[in-house]
């Protein structure tokens, strides 16, 4: 591997001192490794703590939505019409994320151009996952949107995780 691709790490905590190198891959496994053998707290911490990063989510995501000049778009065609809808809002906020857009939030209207998906399944679909606490929604001065929570973004990931392995 080329000094270029490298990345160094150097973390001291306390009387602690670790130093990682090697690709972004393998420094991050190793961090999380130090972290958890030398953190007790911090691992259980981890352990009730749900949040994702721009970095969590396109690796969660990867297989399933690619970010074009266009706009993200949804990549997998194995998908029922509410997982189509939570995987375009998050998509949206993988943009969002990435300052490509305002707001991580789609109306109604939005979905339906990104998606194909008729509006009145949209709809439908959309009060199953607002009702599941999957999605939010919000009134401002464009009218209803609406984005993915934290809760939609977990079931998402387990509910498309078990059709990689199918």
């Amino acid at each position: 591997m080329s000094e270029i691709n490298k990345v160094n790490v150097t973390i001291t905590f306390g009387l602690l001192r670790a130093e990682f190198s090697g690709t972004p891959e393998e420094v991050v496994k190793l961090f999380n490794q130090f972290i958890m053998q030398q953190l007790p707290q911090y691992d259980l911490a981890q352990k009730i703590s749900l949040n994702f990063t721009l970095n969590d989510l396109m690796l969660a995501f990867a297989n399933f939505i690619r970010i074009t000049p266009e706009g993200a778009r949804i990549w997998s065609t194995d998908l029922s019409d509410k997982e189509i809808i939570a995987l375009q809002l998050v998509a949206t906020k993988i943009e969002y994320l990435m300052n490509r857009r305002s707001s991580p939030s789609l109306s109604l209207q939005e979905i339906q151009a990104s998606t194909g998906l008729n509006s009145k399944s949209i709809s439908s679909r959309l009060s199953e996952l607002v009702k599941a606490n999957h999605v939010e929604r919000e009134t401002t001065d464009k009218g209803v949107m609406n984005k993915i929570t934290t809760v939609g973004i977990e079931w998402l990931r387990q509910q498309l995780q078990k059709k990689l392995k199918t």
